[in-house]
């Protein structure tokens, strides 16, 4: 499946984005191109926002193969056509680079005592470690944090060692397929594992919701130890954290174990939209700042609820269909929907935005429950939102279940 241009909004114009670039664009006699001034920058965000990229895109750095595009075009002109071509022909190239292993470093806050000390998802093998990596692994990762030209921040020795192998066609596809496949796991461990609500916020309003958090840096290994990239990848916003700990791990493994093996036997493009909803929900509350974190949770359940045209009413209208309380947690949900407003068009924060936080959450897990306990009924997500669009009259639901029955006995006797 090739990557495209997106076709869901007439406004999208990507050549006048092309011609601005073209505008900056030197291309020498012998086929190099440079550019001058800082226009470039302003639009490479804007072309890759216009492009759509297939599935299997997923293992390969999108912003280099876009940089890499711009570049195989040899031409004066710079069209939509010839960069389209030259994008799809990157692409088909790197899909054709045999996949090579990679072990990615990293830890985590938690105490894994009474976890399965190995996980396979999303085609990763997770490992978790109390104290320590494997001796090949320590001097190599250490001796490289410690060539760093930034100063990087210092990850709490009482956090657990993960190690997630993987293979992938490039050193960032890695990075992003072993973090995905974590953060899925984690998402569902902070489901259990999140405060519902705090009393006292004043000494830690800025500071993430999420109890299970990773570590400040993740390094790429091969098998043997030695560091098979040179780029670090870190968290600048970094915190350090209590190291969290299950009083029931039996139960968190039952439960874990139960979510994902709901998703898995799901519509693949039902089980998908799923995941990419728990991977946003988890790395919104690693946000610091509960303004950010809030409309980050509220575009994860606007890709659930309204996917197609981001509609907060039907947002609202099919999340309150969740509860025999309807009236009142609609309530809840329009101030949720008015705050969301105030913070996005009138630039306003709260106060009160990490209470808005832990409020977004509790919908967030009854929805996101809801569609899990119930894969196997629904084969796509419209069928989904199609049940919470049902009326709640049952009256009205019996006439209905009625009339279909009438439906179908006049087409069977055809």
């Amino acid at each position: 499946m090739p990557i495209s241009w997106k076709q869901r909004s007439k406004n999208l114009k990507p050549q006048v984005i092309l011609d601005k670039i073209n505008e900056s664009r030197l291309v020498k006699p012998d086929g190099t191109i440079s550019y001058k001034g800082f226009g470039l920058s302003e639009c490479l965000p804007a072309l890759y926002s216009m492009l759509d990229f297939p599935p299997t895109e997923k293992d390969i750095d999108s912003s280099d193969l876009v940089w890499t595009a711009l570049a195989q075009v040899k031409s004066q002109s710079l069209t939509k056509e010839e960069f389209l071509y030259a994008i799809n022909n990157e692409l088909n190239k790197r899909l054709a680079r045999p996949e090579q292993e990679y072990l990615l470093l990293t830890a985590i806050s938690l105490y894994v005592q009474g976890l399965p000390k190995k996980i396979n998802l999303l085609g990763t093998e997770i490992r978790f470690y109390s104290y320590n990596y494997p001796y090949r692994f320590r001097r190599p990762r250490q001796a490289f944090l410690d060539n760093q030209i930034i100063t990087l921040p210092f990850t709490a020795d009482q956090y657990s060692k993960v190690i997630i192998k993987t293979k992938a066609r490039s050193a960032s596809g890695a990075v992003e397929k072993s973090l995905r496949a974590l953060d899925l796991q984690r998402a569902i461990w902070c489901l259990m594992a999140n405060p519902v609500m705090t009393l006292f916020e004043s000494n830690d309003q800025y500071s993430p919701i999420n109890t299970i958090r990773l570590g400040s840096s993740h390094t790429l290994h091969s098998d043997i130890g030695r560091v098979e990239s040179q780029n670090i990848w870190y968290d600048p916003n970094y915190q350090i954290v209590k190291v969290y700990g299950f009083k029931k791990p039996d139960q968190v493994v039952k439960n874990s174990r139960y979510y994902l093996r709901q998703i898995a036997v799901a519509d693949s493009r039902y089980a998908t939209v799923i995941r990419d909803a728990l991977v946003r929900y988890v790395r919104a509350f690693d946000e610091r700042d509960p303004n950010t974190a809030f409309l980050r949770l509220w575009s994860a359940l606007e890709a659930l609820l309204s996917p197609n045209f981001a509609e907060q009413m039907k947002l609202v209208q099919r999340c309150s269909a969740l509860f025999k309380e309807r009236e009142y947690y609609t309530q809840l949900l329009e101030h949720l929907r008015e705050y969301r407003n105030t913070n996005v068009h009138a630039g306003e924060q709260s106060e009160r935005a990490k209470t808005h936080c832990y409020q977004l959450q509790f919908f967030f897990h009854v929805l996101i429950d809801f569609l899990i306990r119930n894969a196997k009924e629904f084969r796509t997500l419209d069928e989904a939102l199609a049940f919470l669009d049902y009326p709640t009259d049952i009256e009205l639901l019996k006439r209905r279940v009625f009339m279909m029955g009438k439906r179908i006995k006049s087409l069977s006797a055809r």
